[in-house]
Parts: C-alpha cells; sequence; structure tokens
C-alpha cells in the first residue's frame, strides 16, 4: 500500500478546507461551480471533494444543483468550547437584554485580527446590518463590540490591524490608529464601548466585556439600536447611557453564569482524574 506524502496530505486538507471556506453569510448556496471559482480550485477537483463531503455529511444537497453547509459540519461546530460555553451562558439574559431595551443584541468574540458574531437576537429596530448576523465576521475597529474585543488583544493583534489599515465604512468611521486606541482605552475605564454610524449610517451600537473565570476577557455582548437624527447630541448620549445600565447588568450575569461552568466543569475533571489516579 503507497503512503501519500505529508506534502500530498496537506495539498488536499487545503483543498477541502478551501471548498467549505468557498461558504459565507452571503454565500449558502452554491453549485460546484461557483464553489471551483470561490475556492480556484478546478472544477473537476472540487466536484470530487464536494461528493467526499457529500457522503459524510458535511455538505447536503439543495434546489437547482446546488449544495449548502450539513448539519454534521454544524454538530462538531457546535462542540467548540468557546462557542458553547459562551453561548449557553449568555442566551437566556441576551433574551431578557431584548426585552428590556427593544435593541438587537449580539454576542461576539474575536477571531485573529476580525470579530465573529457567534449568536444574535433581534430586536425591534431595521434589520441587523450582515455583520451582525451569526457567523458572520465584522470588522474590529468600526464596531462597539469589536473594540471592547481589541481592548483585550495583544500587540501583535494591533500592529496587524494596523498593517491592513482602519478601512473607512461610513463618514463616521474612525480610520486613525491614535484615535481609536484612545476610544478603546475609554471603554476600558468606563466598562463599555460605543460606535455611531460607524459601520452602518444611523445605527448606535453599545458593548461591554464578558469574562471566565479567572478574570479573561473572552467576548463581548452589544446592544445595536437607530439613532434618533431629531434628538440633541445631550439627548443621545443620555439613551446611550440608558442601554449602557442594563448592558452591564446582563454582561454581569453572563460572565458569573460562564464563571460558575467552568468552576463546575473543572471541579469535575479534577474529580474524575482523583478516581482514576485511586483506580
Amino acid at each position: 500500500m503507497s503512503i501519500p506524502s505529508p506534502a500530498s496530505d496537506r495539498s488536499v486538507v487545503e483543498r477541502t478546507l478551501s471548498v467549505l471556506g468557498a461558504f459565507d453569510t452571503g454565500n449558502v448556496r452554491l453549485t460546484v461551480s461557483e464553489i471551483s471559482r470561490r475556492s480556484g480550485i478546478p472544477v473537476a477537483t472540487a466536484y470530487r471533494i464536494v461528493a467526499k463531503l457529500l457522503s459524510w455529511g458535511a455538505l447536503e444537497r439543495a434546489e437547482h444543483n446546488r449544495y449548502t453547509i450539513g448539519l454534521r459540519l454544524w454538530e462538531i461546530a457546535l462542540l467548540a468550547p468557546r462557542h458553547s460555553d459562551l453561548r449557553s451562558a449568555a442566551v437566556p439574559h441576551m433574551f431578557e437584554l431584548r426585552a428590556m431595551t427593544r435593541s438587537a443584541v449580539l454576542l461576539s468574540v474575536r477571531d485573529g485580527n476580525e470579530g465573529i458574531c457567534l449568536e444574535s437576537v433581534s430586536g425591534t429596530a431595521r434589520p441587523l446590518h450582515r455583520s451582525w448576523s451569526r457567523g458572520h465576521r465584522f470588522p474590529l475597529h468600526a464596531t462597539a463590540c469589536g473594540r471592547v474585543l481589541l481592548a483585550a488583544a495583544d500587540d501583535l493583534t494591533w500592529e496587524e490591524i494596523h498593517t491592513l489599515g482602519l478601512g473607512p465604512h461610513t463618514p463616521r468611521t474612525v480610520t486613525d490608529p491614535a484615535v481609536l486606541r484612545g476610544l478603546v482605552e475609554r471603554g476600558r475605564r468606563q466598562g463599555f464601548a460605543v460606535c455611531d454610524g460607524e459601520l452602518l449610517d444611523g445605527v448606535v451600537e453599545v458593548a461591554a466585556p464578558l469574562y471566565d473565570a479567572d478574570g479573561t476577557a473572552v467576548g463581548a455582548v452589544g446592544l445595536v439600536t437607530d439613532r434618533d437624527r431629531t434628538a440633541h447630541d445631550r439627548d443621545r448620549t443620555a439613551h446611550v447611557h440608558d442601554l449602557a445600565r442594563p448592558l452591564l447588568t446582563a454582561a454581569g450575569r453572563i460572565s458569573r453564569s460562564l464563571a460558575l461552568r467552568t468552576r463546575t466543569e473543572r471541579q469535575h475533571h479534577s474529580s474524575t482524574d482523583n478516581q482514576r489516579s485511586r483506580t
């Protein structure tokens, strides 16, 4: 039996991941030709990989010769501790926060130099920007959740963001690195960050950090609401603080719930290890 070389193994894995990476929130149903074009893989190769992924359950057939991500892949993704633990701790409080504020509620984490929305609960305002939809990535510099996540980021992340550039999304987007650092530091001091029309014109986002049992910031919870264009600046500032109060309360409850889950899991593992040692 011939054994594939490490190089060929790596090539197969990379191509398979490229096929899966062709899907995103704006492209959830793709033909093989579209997968080939978006992944840069020849059609014949893409077809073979799609067939394998289909038989395993990572992809599913849709109408008009299109494919979607399969439930089996979704089930495996839900096993990621950062997703499952944080989401389980946050979702009940997110619904309570939405009921209190009538605003959309977001749960986010940082992945490299981008944020990713783990969960969202719709509010009564306009539909969410796609960056605030579950599974979608968003710029750290132009969102309140992103600035909360940046407050806990290392120097390498800041360097990468500066290298890539702080692209404008609206005329209000902060693109000066020094100004951004100042806003992130201000958010750290006051316990919450604010973005007013920087990702989507006319939309205000307020976000607060979430902490684990060790006091490490592991995510952000945010509120998204329409900005009242007719209100005076003083009234809008008061509105932001009205949102920040229940937001900070919810963030504290989520953090305590997450810490309790972490401690319970550690105690369970410690007890199991002790039993194994005695055995």
